[in-house]
């Protein structure tokens, strides 16, 4: 079967090649259809984030997901720990635009996964990187085999990003091996892991994580590659720009429910705790 409607090239990445920042949402404990059709249709995020890593995000659900996002021009990644071929392949092949695969420790590690997530096209293209990906062409990331193989193959080996995340002391230190493997899009400092790693839980804004947010920054630019990072808040959010950062998450939705929830109650502040009584009532009368 062929059609003569061609595979969509990943927006995100588009962006980014155009050296625009991507602005990212994620969501794992309220990951649901609606939740990411409201965040879809708002405009503000050019990708959803689906954390996979610490949400069990079945894999029929995350199609799901996906499905519904494409109804809006963003790109959806997923967020996993890349252990072995099957879970990549089957992550790709829900239609995800991109891996953002965490803890990746070393060049080796990136390798393995770069080759479980791209084909073995007979074919490449110029800078078209290959792997040893398994072929199905049937699922959702073909339109259900309505393109030709070679045509399909070629856009997942060149529209799919795939971001291995920088989270300890070894990764830091292995960043620019990293970042030079073929096939790596870019890297993703993750600043709350790496801030444990060295004794400073939770201490995102620190000198020595801003060091090592540095080192990312300097390893993906030596590449030729783009990095991001969790970026709380404009001050951090605009610093990770000035630094080069691309991709950048601002926060997600246990963000958005605590900051709408802090927002409602302020219409109770202040309010009375008991209804007024009715003039001229006796003390510990009701009117009911």
């Amino acid at each position: 079967m062929s059609s003569n409607n061609h595979l969509p090239p990943n927006r995100a990445l588009a962006k980014i090649r155009e050296g625009g920042v991507v602005s990212v949402y994620v969501t794992g404990n309220f990951a649901s259809p609606r939740h990411v059709d409201f965040v879809a249709r708002s405009g503000y995020f050019d990708a959803i984030w689906f954390d996979l890593e610490h949400f069990d995000i079945p894999t029929q659900e995350l199609a799901t997901l996906c499905l519904v996002a494409k109804a809006s021009p963003v790109t959806t990644i997923a967020r996993l720990k890349a252990t072995d071929y099957q879970v990549v392949m089957r992550t790709l092949e829900t239609g995800a635009g991109g891996l953002m695969c965490s803890m990746v420790a070393d060049a080796e590690e990136a390798r393995r996964i770069v080759s479980w997530a791209k084909f073995n096209n007979p074919q490449p293209a110029p800078g078209e990187v290959t792997g040893q990906r398994g072929w199905n062409g049937g699922n959702i990331d073909s339109g259900y085999a309505a393109h030709p193989a070679i045509e399909y193959m070629r856009h997942q080996n060149t529209e799919t990003m795939i971001l291995c995340q920088i989270e300890h002391t070894q990764a830091v230190e292995n960043a620019a091996q990293i970042a030079a493997v073929p096939g790596v899009s870019g890297l993703f400092f993750g600043p709350g892991d790496y801030s444990a790693s060295i004794g400073l839980p939770g201490q995102i804004g620190h000198e020595e994580v801003r060091k090592a947010m540095a080192k990312v920054a300097a390893a993906a630019r030596a590449a030729g590659k783009f990095w991001g990072t969790v970026a709380v808040g404009p001050e951090m959010y605009g610093r990770a720009i000035e630094m080069g950062a691309q991709f950048l998450c601002p926060g997600g939705d246990l963000k958005v429910m605590t900051l709408g929830l802090r927002e409602l109650a302020k219409s109770l502040a202040g309010a009375p705790q008991r209804v007024p009584e009715p003039a001229g009532a006796k003390a510990g009368s009701t009117a009911y």
